[in-house]
């Protein structure tokens, strides 16, 4: 009777894993070509168990000229993406081929949504390593450290 308790008891693996559908919000702004672009992004996540990924995002640019004028921009953001883990190590990078990103709002600053679009398209399939900072059943979040020093940090929230 007490091997059938004990078998009973075994524990399963319950370490969280990233595989899984997340929903996330993020915010960032760079200056581009001596404009400032601030922008505000809502998205899925979707992680599957054969190291890929898919970044699905609304983005809305504000966009202010050198010359001061403004426009909003609003993008359709569509990354199919790899990733792996390495111990704290996340590493990630899209697809070039399969990357889209498309104006869907805007009248003002087409010109320069087209330089935003090179940018991206230009630079997506370089991987970046991210700092796994937590991984729950219900939350991932990862970090960056860029060269000038400053950090961001994403927040994913599973679904």
């Amino acid at each position: 009777m007490a091997g059938l308790l004990f078998a009973g008891c075994r524990t399963q693996d319950t370490e969280p894993r990233v595989e899984g559908n997340y929903v996330y919000e993020h915010a960032f702004n760079y200056d581009m070509e001596g404009n400032h672009c601030d922008v505000h992004e809502t998205g899925t996540m979707d992680f599957y168990a054969d190291s890929s990924a898919l970044d699905s995002a609304r983005q809305v640019y504000t966009v202010t000229f050198a010359d001061g004028d403004t426009a909003t921009i609003v993008f359709n953001y569509i990354s199919p993406s790899r990733w792996h883990l390495d111990g704290k190590d996340f590493h990630f990078a899209g697809i070039n081929d399969r990357f889209r990103m498309e104006v869907v709002q805007g009248e003002k600053g087409l010109d320069f949504a087209q330089k935003i679009i090179d940018t991206y398209s230009g630079s997506i399939d370089h991987e970046t390593t991210f700092h796994l900072d937590t991984l729950t059943a219900d939350r991932l979040q990862w970090s960056l450290t860029y060269r000038d020093g400053h950090s961001d940090t994403w927040e994913f929230f599973r679904q």
